[in-house]
């Protein structure tokens, strides 16, 4: 497993967001490349939603979900414009990926003060080159479903189904300098389509939950790796379903672990953390919802390898969710740390020595396994 370098200062508030900017940009240390740019993956604050800028080496964006806070409607919808544009000084998406269609990924397409992708769209300066989704077929219980479909046909964006393609395919969201985006699941669907559809009947598609058709995928950077997972569950309750448990035999250790459906209780089952193995964990969140919840932050914090005991754990960072668990001191078996960071979170690597968490000033150095790339391990 990777080591730790560096201890953060867990507890860090009041500043802004383009004054973290300022402090990521230009005073914390860089892993870099021959061409000299890491990879970047910038989680940014958005409350309880979720939106993510994978910055590659070579300059291509990769956006992955533009949500929206339910309990503050309109607060988040300017929050990715001007990071982009402010901090990045970017007005290009090569790829935006919807992982489900929930407001708190997707936003709202209201006449007035729209949100997420249907604001960015509106936004004069900022270009979106394809939009890719779980598909306009399989409609849920979310009101979403249809309402996004009726929109995106007539948007004049260029969209596409995501795909389970073999390493020898051609990419569908290409990022150059070797990164991989491997899709493991969507539309409760497995395994390239060889496998079984849980929800397979149009009825009963219709009366589930959006978070079942969540896509969910492996970011892959030579050595680096990041699971990412949408709101996709592993357990059954009313409409929800466990679906994490049919792709458990697709997963490796990963480097960090984008901890699905904002660290609910509903996702993140024990099996699935064992089989991940995470350094890192990352959890969005807001206020309102009382999450993260207390199982998930301690089975992150202390999961042990199954096969020998040995204590294991993952150092959990969350941009807010201050009304949910927090854990005030390192786990006492693996020493892992819970940080609120009430702002962006930075992951920096160049695939081959290290990685770093960066916010508010604060760094975090990893060193990445010696095990190699997440195929070989």
């Amino acid at each position: 497993m990777p080591c730790r370098i560096l201890y953060p200062s867990p507890y860090l508030y009041g500043v802004c967001l383009l004054a973290a900017l300022g402090l990521f940009f230009s005073t914390a240390p860089m892993a870099t490349m021959a061409t000299g740019r890491p990879l970047r993956v910038h989680v940014l604050d958005v409350g309880q939603a979720d939106c993510i800028i994978v910055e590659s080496p070579s300059g291509k964006l990769l956006v992955v979900d533009v949500g929206e806070d339910p309990q503050r409607p309109g607060n988040e919808a300017s929050i990715l414009y001007n990071y982009l544009g402010q901090g990045l000084n970017r007005q290009v998406i090569d790829y935006l990926l919807i992982t489900h269609y929930h407001e708190d990924h997707l936003g709202w397409p209201r006449d007035i003060l729209p949100t997420g992708l249907f604001y960015l769209h509106r936004q004069a300066g900022i270009s979106i080159r394809k939009v890719i989704d779980r598909g306009l077929d399989i409609i849920s219980d979310s009101p979403l479903c249809q309402k996004y479909g009726e929109w995106v046909k007539t948007s004049g964006l260029r969209r596409e189904t995501i795909e389970f393609r073999s390493r020898e395919q051609p990419s569908q969201i290409d990022l150059g300098d070797g990164i991989l985006i491997d899709v493991i699941a969507f539309n409760s669907q497995f395994d390239r389509g060889k496998g079984d559809i849980i929800l397979h009947d149009p009825a009963e598609q219709m009366q589930a939950s959006e978070h079942n058709f969540s896509i969910v995928f492996v970011l892959h950077y030579a050595k680096f790796d990041m699971y990412l997972g949408g709101d996709v569950c592993g357990y059954q309750r009313g409409t929800l379903r466990d679906i994490e448990s049919r792709f458990l035999h697709r997963l490796r250790e990963v480097e960090v672990c984008k901890v699905s459906d904002h660290g609910s209780v509903w996702a993140s089952r024990l099996e699935l953390v064992e089989a991940l193995r995470p350094e890192v964990s990352i959890i969005s969140c807001g206020r309102g919802y009382g999450m993260p919840h207390r199982e998930t932050v301690e089975k992150l914090l202390g999961f042990r390898d199954p096969a020998s005991g040995k204590p294991l754990g993952s150092d959990v960072y969350q941009t807010g969710g201050q009304d949910g668990f927090i854990s005030s001191r390192p786990h006492p078996e693996t020493g892992k740390v819970q940080v609120v960071t009430t702002g962006p979170i930075i992951i920096e690597t160049d695939g081959q020595k290290s990685f770093y968490v960066k916010y508010k000033g604060n760094v975090q150095e990893y060193l990445l396994d010696e095990g190699g790339p997440y195929r070989n391990k």
